[in-house]
Parts: C-alpha cells; structure tokens; sequence
C-alpha cells in the first residue's frame, strides 16, 4: 500500500477560480514575473520579450524560449 505524500511533497493544485490564470503569464503582477523568470531561468526582459512575441500562453512561451 502507497504511503500518503508528505505535505512537503504535495504539489500546489490551484483552486478552480486559479485554473484559467495556471495556463497564462501575467507581466502586470510583478510578483507573477519573479517567479516565472525564476522558473524558467530566464531574465525579465528575456520574459517580456517572449510574451511580447508569443503571447501569455506558458506553453507558447516555454516553446519559444526552448524550455
């Protein structure tokens, strides 16, 4: 029997009213920025200039950045 995951294991599940904004890049809320650039180890401008290109789709942006 699988033994339930650690707290410290668990993944952030959005709540429902979260799930449209999981799928997009928000370069407005500053704090949204931090941790995109973090994520995908990407500069601020190198974020902005991929959403100015592509889009706020993360998968569109993740693809043009190759990430």
């Amino acid at each position: 029997m699988q033994q339930p995951m650690t707290s410290s294991a668990r993944l952030f599940i959005p709540s429902l009213a979260d799930t449209a904004r999981v799928n997009i890049i928000d370069v407005t809320d500053l704090r949204e920025v931090d941790q995109w650039t973090d994520a995908l180890g990407v500069s601020e401008t190198e974020l902005r200039l991929a959403v100015a290109a592509v889009g706020t789709s993360v998968q569109d942006v993740r693809d043009h950045l190759g990430k």
